[in-house]
């Protein structure tokens, strides 16, 4: 059997053969129809090379080692930080999502913390590489690891940061913006159309937000009820908001190919900005068609942990806008990786971020260093029930006037009220 068959048939033919309907996509050959989603040796070397280039800036760091002393895990009821020390008395905090920490953090304590110890954070990077090889960890690879990774990397640029008294964005380059636009995100799928369009209504209100996104299908799947919803949905949030309102959708993989085509060329007909997510994450030919099929810009990217995953998606052009979540991918360092390859295609990276657990801090330090992204980045308000004040002018870390400063201050730019941090409790035995 020839490799073009055999990719007929694990691809495209296999679906064929499943019996889901298949869109009209022209292929002068079957050799064209391999060769677009086989990336060339010579593209792959360079999109390669570039994200192969350090991305913490080791320079700012000096001479003299720092070295992990600890790591500890603590909690007060259901909120979980991530606590580092060096041997000099440096400490970087994080907050946690406290939605899906309280699953991973034994990741962290067994897997993950104990490789750090003694260990020279100067060289993060290399550390980045060798704790995925540590004892097969890379058996592990996925969500769980490298959150887990995420939340250790951002208390690991916390310690920098006030170390050097620099925000964290400025360990990893020079910023090319003081503040972002946000979009306001919807997560609901369960009320009403009416109920959604009110809903943002409300939110961009509050916030100033100049672009808006909400939720297609019914999460991995879709039912006669969900299409019925996103089919009043689409017209109406577009109608709702005018014709200058940016508007994105998210599907998170809802649909089959037949009808992410049907509903994607609706969000073509009102003038979307972009479809999230529109096949199943981990149905990449079906992602490809999808793209190659519609002119609405396919964005995703937030479910990968796997680099190659992600190269392959902007090599193939399967995605116009990439979405590495920067805590499920495992951090800001991985992350800007694909922001380096994206932009070496003329690509946009707009970072993934879930709402709780400082996620629109991280997500604006990180698109502070992004010339190749869009206006708008993702914001679900400030859930957090945790007490800290920004470090430089106070207050909480919330839009206004449709857009979020770039924090200032030293680390990760806040201050948790340090009775609040005083009151926590280990979970484990430290790592030490």
């Amino acid at each position: 059997m020839e490799r073009r068959d055999l990719f007929r048939i694990s691809g495209i033919g296999a679906l064929a053969a499943s019996g889901m309907a298949l869109p009209r996509v022209a292929f002068s050959s079957d050799r064209e129809q391999v060769s677009d989603a086989v990336p060339s040796r010579d593209l792959v070397a360079r999109l390669r090379a570039v994200a192969a280039q350090p991305v913490l800036r080791r320079s700012l760091l000096g001479n003299t080692p720092i070295i992990v002393e600890r790591i500890d895990i603590l909690r007060r009821d259901d909120q979980y930080f991530v606590r580092i020390m060096d041997t000099d008395g440096g400490v970087g905090w994080t907050l946690t999502n406290n939605r899906r920490f309280p699953d991973f953090w034994p990741v962290l304590q067994n897997r993950i913390a104990p490789f750090f110890i003694g260990k020279d954070l100067r060289d993060y990077e290399a550390l980045l590489e060798g704790v995925y090889l540590e004892d097969s960890n890379y058996k592990w690879q996925g969500l769980p690891f490298w959150s887990a990774i995420a939340r250790l990397e951002l208390a690991v640029l916390d310690l920098f940061g006030k170390r050097l008294d620099l925000p964290i964005n400025r360990l990893l380059g020079d910023p090319v913006r003081d503040s972002t636009g946000v979009y306001y995100a919807n997560g609901d799928r369960e009320r009403s159309a009416e109920w959604v369009v009110e809903r943002l209504q409300r939110d961009v209100g509050t916030s100033g937000a100049r672009a808006v996104k909400f939720k297609l299908g019914a999460r991995m799947h879709q039912t006669e009820q969900s299409d019925a919803r996103d089919s009043a949905l689409i017209p109406m949030v577009r109608d709702a908001f005018g014709p200058d309102m940016v508007i994105y959708a998210d599907a998170n993989g809802s649909y089959d190919v037949e009808s992410a085509l049907h509903f994607g060329r609706m969000l073509e007909e009102h003038d979307y900005g972009f479809f999230e997510e529109p096949v199943p994450f981990d149905h990449l030919i079906e992602n490809k068609i999808v793209a190659d099929s519609l002119a609405v810009p396919i964005a995703g990217g937030e479910q990968d942990s796997s680099m190659r995953a992600l190269e392959w998606h902007l090599a193939t052009d399967s995605l116009q806008i990439v979405q590495p979540d920067l805590i499920y991918f495992g951090g800001l360092v991985r992350s800007m990786r694909v922001a380096r390859m994206a932009a070496l295609l003329g690509k946009q990276t707009v970072p993934h971020i879930s709402g709780r657990g400082l996620g629109s801090l991280y997500a604006t330090h990180f698109a502070s260093l992004l010339e190749n992204t869009t206006d708008y980045q993702e914001y679900k308000g400030d859930p957090d029930e945790v007490p800290y004040e920004m470090t430089l002018g106070g207050g909480r870390f919330v839009a206004r006037d449709g857009r979020l400063p770039v924090p200032q201050g030293a680390g990760l730019g806040i201050t948790f009220d340090p009775d609040y941090l005083s009151s926590l409790q280990q979970i484990t035995e430290s790592c030490a």
